[in-house]
This record gives structure tokens, sequence and C-alpha cells, in this order.
């Protein structure tokens, strides 16, 4: 047994409400196993929103506009609060984030990710107030938002953002949107991307920790295989068995989606699989079963990636250690992990249940040949607690194939390597830092810690929120560098974009 029991996760597909006291358990165990971004019940969402007196008030069908069913009026809709936030969104649409006109700046739109259509901000209001409380940024850029639903499929949501997409162009005076997407909204922020119409009118993309390359975490033979192989205990076994087949039960948008694509060949080809144990993990584990088509052939659209800005982040765990050093780490540190981790995960924490989530993955079965070229046989060690490092920063197949990111170590050497405009690793970083600024590690001293960026250690710490900032104003800078060149060929866009990032992130 390589960790404690999760508990088993069961959400609702259609509509989320609160619970009373009455169903509180039932409560946990639908928020518990897999919290990717706000799958927990808008009932968590309230404690999460640092300031509730900043809510625009519920939209009334007469102020209610749709991009996709309705024209494009003098101003979007403000954004939705209250019960109007629990009903499963049919369309896709974007608000702005204040009322100040638009004037002659730009459009920046951020897209959610799992389930954050249930949140207020659609959980951008952090990385919404940091952005606009810089003056560079305000007189470049006007925040929209926009909403859809992460429990349909891409293919059929992706026609509508289009639309909504080219709607806001419109509105915006045919200028280049920048855009920021996290986690499986990236993935529809790209493939949309890849659309030859929308990828000029795209000025930036800043994706976290986006699944680009799927996540074997969403793959359910697989991860029955590596129950099946890793876990020792019955129980265990029984536990996590059912608790995945569950969860895949009731979101099969993610089995579809989001599963591996293979870039690094390292599903095993092992064929049926079956436990003697009642309600046991079996299946059939092979590559054409497991091989995510979909996302192959949206990887391999040629587009201009150099528009791209990929961030991925990964938790520390006793599985980056050496192996005696590992056995006796959870020894000694399991009462503090028990206390830290586990319990708040069945309370349905979001951090300990990532961190959880964290050591599933990392303990992903890989085939002999590839844990011996990986130097571990925990190839995916670094990970968010949803997406691994190589996923979210968009590693190419063919780096993938040859550096699996399997330790700290092998961060650095993808330096140069990328097809990416910029990338970035940090540690002690999960799915959710991006967006609340909240390490996994001692989250109450650590929140706006100065991070680290891993793949590029010779540049100024920040805390998260300075790298977004800093991130977007040189993309800016480097752009309106390159139309400089245009016209005028003695243009110094280096030193221009480094002056901005450096103010851009104090």
């Amino acid at each position: 047994m390589y960790h404690q029991n999760r508990q088993t996760l069961s959400l609702s597909a259609k509509e989320i409400k609160p619970q009373g006291g009455r169903n509180r358990l039932a409560h946990w165990l639908l928020s518990a196993a897999f919290i990717a971004n706000g799958l927990a019940v808008p009932a968590l969402a309230n404690s999460a929103l640092a300031n509730p007196s900043r809510l625009t008030s519920p939209q009334t069908e007469a102020n209610s506009s749709s991009l996709v069913t309705g024209g494009v009026s003098k101003q979007f809709p403000s954004l939705p609060a209250g019960r109007t936030l629990r009903h499963r969104p049919n369309d896709v649409k974007i608000y702005e984030y204040d009322q100040t006109p638009i004037g002659e700046r730009s459009p920046f739109l951020m897209v959610h990710g799992l389930r954050g259509e249930y949140w207020p901000y659609f959980r951008w209001q952090k990385v919404a107030e940091r952005l606009t409380k810089n003056q560079e940024f305000n007189s470049l850029y006007k925040v929209y938002m926009v909403r859809y639903s992460s429990l349909d499929r891409i293919e059929e949501v992706l026609p509508k953002f289009k639309e909504a997409f080219n709607r806001l162009y419109d509105y915006g005076g045919k200028k280049p949107i920048g855009m920021i997407a996290l986690s499986m909204g990236g993935n529809l922020s790209y493939q949309a991307f890849t659309d030859k119409e929308i990828e000029p009118k795209v000025k930036l993309l800043l994706t976290m920790g986006t699944p680009f390359h799927g996540s074997p975490l969403f793959c359910r033979d697989w991860l029955a295989y590596t129950v099946y192989k890793r876990l020792s205990w019955p129980w265990s076994r029984i536990d996590h068995n059912l608790a995945f087949k569950l969860y895949f039960k009731k979101n099969p948008n993610l089995q579809n989606d989001l599963t591996w694509d293979n870039a690094d060949a390292a599903i095993p080809d092992v064929g049926k699989f079956w436990s003697k144990l009642p309600f046991g993990p079996s299946g059939k584990l092979t590559v054409e079963n497991t091989l995510n088509e979909r996302l192959l052939k949206v990887n391999t659209t040629p587009t201009r990636r150099e528009k791209l800005i990929t961030y991925g982040g990964y938790i520390v765990n006793p599985y980056l250690a050496p192996r005696a050093k590992r056995y006796l780490e959870n020894a000694f540190m399991y009462p503090l992990f028990l206390v830290s981790t586990t319990f708040p995960a069945h309370f349905a924490r979001e951090h300990p249940v990532l961190e959880m989530l964290n050591r599933d993955i990392a303990n992903i079965q890989v085939p002999k040949s590839v844990a011996k070229t990986a130097g571990t046989p925990f190839v995916y060690v670094l990970n968010d607690g949803i997406t691994p490092v190589s996923s979210a920063i968009f590693v190419p197949p063919d780096v993938a194939k040859q550096n699996y990111v399997a330790k700290e170590l092998d961060v650095e050497k993808l330096k140069g390597r990328l097809d990416v405009g910029r990338a970035r690793v940090f540690r002690n970083v999960d799915h959710l830092t991006f967006i609340d600024g909240v390490r996994p590690v001692l989250p109450l001293v650590a929140s706006y810690q100065q991070i680290k960026d891993e793949l590029n250690p010779q540049e100024t710490p920040r805390d998260m929120f300075g790298w977004i900032l800093g991130d977007i104003m040189a993309a800016d800078a480097e752009e309106a560098a390159r139309l400089a060149r245009k016209t005028e060929p003695s243009a110094e866009p280096s030193k221009q974009a480094k002056d901005l990032v450096e103010t851009s992130s104090q």
C-alpha cells in the first residue's frame, strides 16, 4: 500500500446544491476524491470568495445576454452570482469583469477549468484582482470571463466557444485577444487556437496545469492496473477500484477527452488482467484501447505555438526520495500526513485531496523499459495532483520519449527543447495554486511566498500572480516589438520586454 485510502466521489452532472446537515456525509463523499478546478460543491465555493461584497447582483432575464443566441450588446453582461451559478449552462457566455469602457484596449479573456462555472467569478477573482490593480495592464486590456459547461464534451462546446470568441473579437475592434486558461479550459482554448481562422485573433494564450497530453489519472484501465499491481491490502484495492469506477461513471467526458495521448510511449501493453477479489480491479490495458486519438490529432495540427505560455507545477512527495529514505519518511511522517492531508481530504479540503491524487499519479505503472530510461518507476511523480509536468508544459513527443521528467534534475534539461513561447515549472505548487496562490506545503505561511521557476532558475522568484502578470506584460511587449520591427528595424525588443517584466512583477 502506497498511501491511505481515499473517499469515493460522486458529483451531480446537472445541478449542484448545498447540502444540509442530514446529508453532510454524502456531501463529503461527493466532494472528496478529485478536485480539478472547483469540483467541490458551491456550498464550499462561498468560503473561497475573499470579498463577497464585490459580487455583482444576480442577472435577470432583462439584462442577461447570450453571445451565442443573441447579438453583441454595447456592454457585456455583468458576472452572475447566487442561484444562477447552481445551474448547468447550456451555452457559452462571456461576461465583463467590470463596467469600465473598453476604449482602445484589447479584450483579455479568462477561461475556467472543470466545474469552474459553478463558482463566483468562475474562480478567477484573485487573478483578476491582481491583474487589474496593475496600471500598465489596465491600460492595455479589459478583462472578460467566459462561462461554459465543463461537463460536456469539448467537441460539443467548441463551436459555441469559437462563436463567442469571434463576437468578442469583433466587439473589441478586431484587436487580438489575450487569453488565460486553467486546466481543461486550456484544452478548449488550444483546440480553438488550432483553427486557422482563430489563431491570428489570439495575442497570447497562457495555460496553467493544462493536460495537453492528457493525464494518466483519466485512464480507467491504466489506473485499475496500477491498483492491481501497486496496492497490497485487499480492502485498499477494492476501495480504490470502486472510487475510480464511480467517478468515471459520473464524469465520462474526462475519459473521452483527456486520457493520455502516449506522447512518451509509456502506456503498458499488458492485455487482460483481473483480481480474484470481489469488486477488485480488472480490465484490458492496451495501447490501442488507452491511446487518446482525439488529443493526438489536436496536438499534431500545425499552429503558432510561440504564442503559448505554459505553466506546470508539482508537489514534493516521498517518491522523489531514494528508496530507503522514502520508507523511513513514510514511517515517521505518517502521523503528520494523517493529520495534515488524510483527514482534511475526507472533509473535502481541496489542496489535501490534490496531495493524495498526486501520489496516485506518481504510482502509475509503466513498462520496465520506460522505468529504466527514466531511472525510476515513478515516471509521473512530478505532477500537480491532476496533470504531469510533461503534459502541462507541452513537451514535444520526441523530447518526451527521451526525457521523462521523472526527477527534479530533469526539469532544467528541458530548457531550449520546447516549442512553446515560454514555459515555467514551479515546485510545491498544486493544480489550484495557480488561481488561489495557496501552496500545499504549510499553506498558512506559504500562500504568497516567492516561487522559483525550476525551468529558468536564474530568474528572480515571485509570487504566482507576479509570474502571471510579468509574463503577460512581457508577451505583449514582445508582440509590440515584433510589429515594430517590420517598420523600424533598429528597435530593441529584448530590452523592452525585460524592463516590462521587472516593473510589472513588482
